[in-house]
C-alpha cells in the first residue's frame, strides 16, 4: 500500500507545483500591469484569472519542432532534467518529507537544484541556435559566480547552525529568527536572497534569457509542452529559494509569499542588468561579502 500511497501523494503535489506555477503567472501579470500603469488580463474569467490556464492549453497544443542542427537526446532531454531537478529539492524539506532528516540535507538539496541550470545550458547549447547559444554561454560564466557565492554562504550556515538538518536549523530559531542571531547570518541572508534571483534566472539577472537581446535566449527553439516546462522550473526555483530563506535565516514559512512578491516585483521595478554589470558584481562585490560572512561568522560563534 505504500507505493500506491507515494503515487498519489506525488501526482497531489506536482498538480499543486502547476496550479502554483498558474497563479504565479497571474499574479506576476498582475504586477506587471501595475508597475506599467496597465490593467492586465481582464477578458478571461473575472479579473482574467483564467487568462493563464487559457495560454497553458493553447501553448500545449502547439506544434513541437525539432531544429535540423539540433543534438536530439540533449535537445529533448533538457527541458525534462530542469523541471526533475526543480521538483526533487522539495523531497529535502522535513514538512513534505519525515524521512529527509539528515545532516546534509540543505547541501544536497542546493547541489540537486545545480542541475537546472546545468539543463538550461544543456538545452541552449544543443539547439543549434546562435541566440540560444549566446544566452547557454551567458548562464555558464553566471554559473561560476552564484555557485561560488552560495557555497560559501553555505559554510556561514554551517558555521553558525553547526549542520545542514532543515529540521535543526529550524529548531534552532525557536526563541529567535537566525537573521536577528548574528549580523553576519543577515548579511548571509540578503546575499542569498540576490544570489536566487539568479539562480532562478529572473531579471534584472536572467543572462540566459533577455529577451530584448536574444529574442528567448537559451529557450529560442523551444516550443510546446518542453517550453512549457522550462518556464514552470522557472517558477519552482523561485518559490523553493524563497522556502530556504525564509527557513533558513526567518525559522519558518511565514515569509515566502512576501519573498515571492518581492522577487517578481523587483523584475518589473528594476531595468535588466548588462552580463558585464552582472559578473562584475558577484565577482567585485559578492563573492568578497560572501566570503566575509562565512569567516565573520565563524569568529562571531567562537566569541559568543
Amino acid at each position: 500500500m505504500e507505493l500506491p500511497g507515494a503515487a498519489v501523494s506525488g501526482v497531489l503535489f506536482l498538480g499543486c507545483l502547476l496550479g502554483y506555477g498558474l497563479l504565479a503567472v497571474y499574479v506576476e501579470r498582475k504586477i506587471a500591469a501595475w508597475v506599467q500603469d496597465r490593467q492586465g488580463p481582464m477578458e478571461t474569467g473575472p479579473y482574467g484569472i483564467f487568462q493563464t490556464l487559457a495560454d497553458l492549453l493553447k501553448l500545449l497544443r502547439k506544434q513541437e519542432s525539432l531544429p535540423a542542427t539540433a543534438l536530439r537526446g540533449l535537445f529533448l532531454g533538457a527541458p525534462i532534467l530542469a523541471f526533475a531537478a526543480s521538483v526533487s529539492t522539495w523531497s529535502w524539506l522535513p514538512f513534505l518529507s519525515p524521512s529527509a532528516k539528515g545532516p546534509y540535507g540543505l547541501w544536497l538539496a542546493l547541489t540537486v537544484l545545480s542541475l537546472e541550470g546545468a539543463a538550461v545550458f544543456i538545452g541552449g547549447w544543443s539547439s543549434g541556435s546562435k541566440y540560444a547559444l549566446l544566452g547557454a554561454y551567458r548562464l555558464l560564466v553566471a554559473l561560476l559566480a552564484y555557485e561560488l557565492i552560495l557555497t560559501l554562504l553555505l559554510l556561514a550556515v554551517l558555521a553558525h547552525y553547526g549542520t545542514f538538518d532543515l529540521e535543526a536549523i529550524a529548531l534552532a530559531q525557536r526563541h529567535q529568527p537566525g537573521l536577528l542571531q548574528s549580523p553576519f547570518l543577515l548579511l548571509a541572508a540578503g546575499l542569498w536572497l540576490a544570489a536566487g534571483i539568479l539562480v532562478a534566472h529572473r531579471a534584472p539577472f536572467d543572462l540566459p534569457e533577455t529577451e530584448s537581446e536574444l529574442v528567448a535566449g537559451a529557450f529560442t527553439e523551444y516550443s510546446g509542452l518542453r517550453f512549457a516546462l522550462f518556464m514552470l522550473s522557472e517558477y519552482v526555483v523561485l518559490l523553493i529559494e524563497a522556502v530556504w530563506v525564509s527557513w533558513v535565516f526567518l525559522g519558518g514559512l511565514l515569509a515566502v509569499p512576501f519573498l515571492v512578491l518581492l522577487k517578481i516585483l523587483l523584475r518589473w521595478a528594476w531595468p535588466r542588468w548588462r552580463p558585464d554589470q552582472v559578473l562584475t558584481l558577484a565577482w567585485h562585490y559578492g563573492i568578497p561579502l560572501a566570503f566575509i560572512a562565512w569567516i565573520g561568522e565563524m569568529a562571531w560563534m567562537r566569541t559568543s
